[in-house]
């Protein structure tokens, strides 16, 4: 007892000696000695908070890393994200009483949360998210925090119901709760927030009604209620009347019945998503009347009906996604006069007749998809005017005619995606010389002409001109190609040998050149390219032997060469090919006997079909001198023998 009362009098006397700032200080340092040992963790580098370490002077602490002080040396402020932290906040947190921003990010903190956090009374600052954090939000730690004014929790475990609490802090601002295992319903009570500016509920496991009640938040300017919660109902008509938000967010959360035309009422609004629910109904016209709006996304719904015309009247509308819906009709040619649209997403709908022909004509156009509709007519000219466009997809239309030049010139294009339509004529040669764009599929058109001597590319993966009316040889410039992965030319008109540079490309792993009118041997380059797994070069003239050293190809799945007039034995390595799946080498002139080992075991004998003089596993097909067609050899032998017995009966 005497030693208790004495060491409690040595440090009352040891305090009036020196500032009452050191005593303060050395409490806040050993604050932060514990807050690095819990956070830390057992999988932490020595180099986590490395210059956090114990010292005799008054205000080294002040001098850790992502710690600031006021000038009494208190600490006020922690911000250590993006270390990698493996621990938890352990309790001691709570004498940091002073603290006004704790800011820990991006870590892979865990555990629950002290209650301790309640001593924070001067917190205005919380942000943890980005961590492992888990259980339940002690709500009940966050009322004596009566100056908070942010807190985020995005992107950790928390579980059960949404707080109450926070309701309580009447300077909260900023509430960011989504990404997080949350259930249950949204409280009613989170309609009394006095000064709240920002609410986010985004990816949690919420179900029951949207409250109608939330509309009171007057000062609310964005609201995030969507993905993967999963509530009853529609969209509050009452919401309309939150006349301060600019921002509404609500994709991806069942929402069912048709969109208010009250929320034309937010004249404030500038992003509306409302996409990938349950939406039926017509698009609202009074939604021409958001004139700040710059993003609107209802895709991924059931709307019905047509694009208002009025819609020409949302000159600040930057994004406009419809796709995926069932929309009818034609495109207003207004649209194409808004003068900041730089997103356009119109696919999978019942569109029809002629796009606007002056689409684009504002310069501005990025992203342009009209997928799987029912388009027709010219491609308007002017989509990549002032040479912005990215994105080029008209797949699954009937439009005609030829690709307009200013697109085939088009250097901004990294997608160029047409196929499927009734598109003619010659492709412009700039086409292929374009110097960001990744795909170029030109399927299923009728496209004729030469392809271009000079071709070139850096980033074009996918070359896909399928079943077209192309002519001509098959350009070597195709070796400039260094990024190509899939080269798609089959069924076309191409003639002469298969240039061996195609198989120079380091990263070519699918090619289909069959149903030409392509001669000569198959290039022993062929069997160099080991980045092949799957090649068809059915269904031309092709002649001479399979190349030595096939076995090269280790990721070859799928070779088909079947219907040319190929010669030779069938090479016995392919035995040792443990890759190949699908083999087929039917109606060629191979000869001599079907190696019966190894992966050879797998084929059946349509692989080796049509080949007369070609001897199976299960047996030989043989010519006959003067017969119409080859027979069997067991056929052959079964005539033999009933020939000799009707002989001896003879006799």
């Amino acid at each position: 007892m005497r030693s208790c009362v004495l060491y409690t009098l040595l440090l009352f006397v040891f305090c009036i000696w020196v500032p009452m700032a050191t005593c303060s200080s050395f409490s806040d340092m050993d604050a932060l000695l514990k807050l690095k040992e819990s956070m830390k963790g057992d999988e932490a580098k020595d180099d986590a908070l490395h210059d956090w370490k114990f010292s005799t002077s008054h205000s080294a602490h002040c001098f850790f890393s992502g710690v600031t002080c006021d000038q009494d040396l208190r600490v006020v402020a922690i911000n250590v994200s993006f270390v990698p932290l493996f621990g938890h906040i352990p309790p001691e947190i709570g004498n940091l009483d002073k603290l006004e921003n704790l800011t820990i990010v991006n870590n892979n903190l865990t555990g629950v949360l002290p209650m301790e956090l309640a001593a924070l009374t001067s917190l205005k600052h919380l942000n943890i998210s980005h961590n492992l954090f888990t259980g339940d939000f002690p709500g009940q730690a966050t009322l004596p925090m009566t100056e908070l004014q942010v807190l985020d929790v995005y992107d950790n475990n928390f579980t059960g119901p949404l707080p109450e609490e926070f309701v309580k802090l009447e300077k909260l601002k900023y509430l960011k709760l989504d990404g997080n295992y949350f259930t249950g319903s949204i409280p009613e009570s989170y309609s009394e927030f006095k000064s709240l500016e920002f609410l986010s509920l985004n990816t949690n496991s919420l179900s029951g009604r949207i409250p109608k009640s939330l509309s009171k938040l007057k000062t609310l300017r964005i609201l995030k209620l969507g993905y993967s919660n999963a509530y009853e109902g529609g969209i509050p008509p009452e919401f309309g009347t939150m006349e301060s938000l600019r921002f509404l967010d609500l994709s991806s959360c069942n929402l069912s019945g048709e969109i208010p035309p009250s929320l034309a009422n937010l004249t404030n609004l500038d992003t509306l998503f409302l996409q990938m629910n349950f939406l039926t109904g017509s698009i609202p016209s009074e939604l021409s009347s958001l004139v700040r709006l710059m993003a609107l996304d209802l895709s991924c719904n059931s709307l019905t009906g047509e694009i208002p015309e009025s819609f020409s009247q949302l000159r600040n509308l930057t994004l406009m996604n419809l796709f995926r819906n069932n929309l009818h009709g034609p495109i207003p040619s207004l649209l194409s006069e808004l003068p900041n649209l730089n997103t356009l997403q119109l696919w999978e709908n019942n569109f029809s007749s002629e796009l606007p022909q002056n689409l684009g004509q504002n310069g501005r156009l990025k992203f342009f998809d009209v997928t799987k509709n029912h388009f027709s007519g010219l491609i308007p000219r002017d989509l990549c005017k002032s040479g912005r466009l990215q994105i080029f997809i008209i797949t699954d239309n009937f439009f005609h005619g030829p690709i307009p030049n200013e697109i085939a010139n088009c250097k901004s294009l990294t997608k160029i995606r047409a196929s499927n339509n009734y598109l003619n004529g010659a492709v412009p040669s700039g086409i292929f010389k374009l110097p960001s764009v990744t795909i170029i599929e030109l399927a299923n058109n009728r496209f004729n002409g030469e392809l271009p001597p000079e071709i070139s590319g850096d980033s074009l993966g996918i070359l896909t001109l399928s079943n077209n009316l192309f002519t001509g040889k098959i350009p070597p410039a195709l070796k400039n190609l260094r990024a190509l992965q899939t080269l798609s030319l089959d069924t076309n008109e191409f003639l002469g040998e298969i240039p061996g540079e195609v198989f120079d490309l380091p990263m070519l792993t699918v090619v289909n050149i069959s149903g030409n009118n392509l001669t000569g041997p198959i290039p022993t380059t062929f069997t160099r390219c080991v980045s092949l797994a799957a090649v068809d070069l059915s269904r031309n003239m092709l002649v001479e032997d399979i190349p030595k050293g096939i076995k090269n190809l280790t990721v070859l799945s799928f070779f088909n060469v079947s219907r040319n007039h190929l010669t030779g034995p069938v090479p016995d390595e392919i035995k040792f090919m443990t890759s190949l799946t699908t083999l087929d080498l039917s109606y060629n002139n191979f000869t001599g006997k079907v190696p019966n080992e190894g992966q050879f075991l797998v084929f059946n004998d349509n692989s080796f079909a049509g080949n007369p003089n070609l001897c199976s596993i299960h047996g030989c097909t043989l010519s006959i001198v003067g017969a119409a067609a080859p027979i069997n050899i067991l056929t052959f032998v079964n005539i033999v023998c009933t020939i000799i017995v009707i002989y001896k009966l003879l006799v």
